[in-house]
């Protein structure tokens, strides 16, 4: 019983114990892919010239672009808040949010003194001080999102009102999350997470026709959308509308779909992706979903896994289309900070459908927890 009472106290004045678990597991899942992301290319690796140790004391270079510098402040925002939600559970929000600054920061150190055994990557004290500041802006913004402060009580609240509790539910969240991020992924195809035949270079199945895209694009569409929205449902609450909630993780996606492609891509066409077939597969999926949101929460989670396996299967399947050309800024080789994200961006979309599939099949499977 006093176990519970602390567990009750902890939750209302800090983070719940689950969510400083998730938070050390994700701060190092995301170190990976920020390992991944400085080495690139993993390959030609020397010893590196005496001129270039000295990098933290060297002068600042005469050329430093905005994109770089926002790149390398950003990536390291996560870092620093997973960081500070971990070490604020033990030591406190203020001692936490300045452990939290000081380990990413020497992170970043570990970071750059790699690099320099690259030929092809730079280590920079620019980068370095940008990688800090993003990793203090994180740490100093973990404390506000507390179930005790005000923009973190309302965050929870609403996660509590509408979400089921627990570590699985918020695994699954997080999941959904990182589908959040893979329409940035510059691709033609909308949902086409889990694209491997550019990666593994295989040839495609079928010769592209018109009838036969339509029907690729909608069926990858429809089978992802009811993917994900059979995945929240099965993680809300009963009594909820999990229509609402399915209908602002949508459209979140859609939008930030447009900003990948003016901002990313910076296409003419923002809206080209946009196709008769996406339309029909959003319009079949939503439709479908009006049902599929009422089976019982085992038969959702069954179906959520079938759909994403089955809008995986399609993706690699469908022709190669013609028409869609990458623009020449996303195959430029380099050293490029912003071909680095979207290489990640890139691997996420392609992973993405072997994480959720198996997180549904555990929640599947775990009859202990009230999935």
């Amino acid at each position: 019983m006093p176990d519970r009472k602390q567990d009750q106290h902890e939750a209302r004045e800090g983070f719940s114990p689950h969510i400083v678990r998730l938070a050390w597991i994700l701060a190092v899942a995301y170190l990976l892919v920020l390992g991944y992301a400085s080495l690139q290319p993993f390959r030609g690796w020397r010893w590196p010239p005496e001129e270039i140790l000295h990098f933290l004391s060297a002068p600042w270079p005469r050329f430093i672009t905005l994109q770089d510098v926002a790149v390398n402040f950003a990536a390291y925002v996560p870092l620093g808040l997973l960081l500070s939600i971990g070490y604020g559970a033990r030591y406190g929000a203020a001692r936490g949010a300045a452990a939290a600054t000081l380990t990413a920061a020497a992170l970043s150190v570990a970071m750059e003194l790699a690099q320099m055994f690259l030929p092809a990557r730079i280590a920079s004290n620019v980068d370095l001080l940008a990688n800090s500041l993003g990793a203090m802006l994180g740490a100093m913004a973990a404390p506000l999102l507390a179930p005790a402060q005000l923009i973190g009580g309302r965050i929870h609240s609403a996660r509590h009102r509408l979400f089921l509790e627990g570590m699985p539910a918020d695994a699954g969240l997080v999941i959904v999350g990182l589908w959040l991020v893979t329409p940035f992924h510059p691709t033609a195809q909308l949902f086409g997470t889990g694209a491997l035949r550019a990666t593994l270079d295989l040839p495609p199945t079928f010769v592209h026709t018109p009838w036969l895209a339509l029907g690729s694009e909608a069926a990858v569409v429809m089978f992802s959308l009811l993917g994900i929205g059979l995945m929240l449902s099965a993680l809300m609450r009963e009594n909820d509308r999990p229509m609402l909630v399915i209908a602002a993780v949508i459209g979140t996606a859609l939008a930030l779909k447009i900003v990948s492609a003016v901002a990313v891509v910076q296409a003419s066409a923002p809206l080209a992706w946009l196709t008769p077939g996406v339309l029909l597969g959003l319009a079949a999926g939503w439709l479908l979903l009006w049902g599929a949101v009422r089976m019982a929460r085992p038969v959702q989670l069954a179906a959520a896994a079938a759909c994403i396996v089955v809008a995986t299967v399609a993706i690699n399947l469908a022709p190669d289309n013609p028409y869609h050309s990458v623009p020449p800024r996303l195959l430029a080789r380099g050293a490029s900070h912003f071909l680095n994200f979207s290489g990640i961006v890139r691997a996420l979309s392609e992973l993405w459908p072997l994480l959720a599939t198996g997180y549904l099949i555990y929640a599947l499977g775990a009859r202990r927890h009230r999935l």
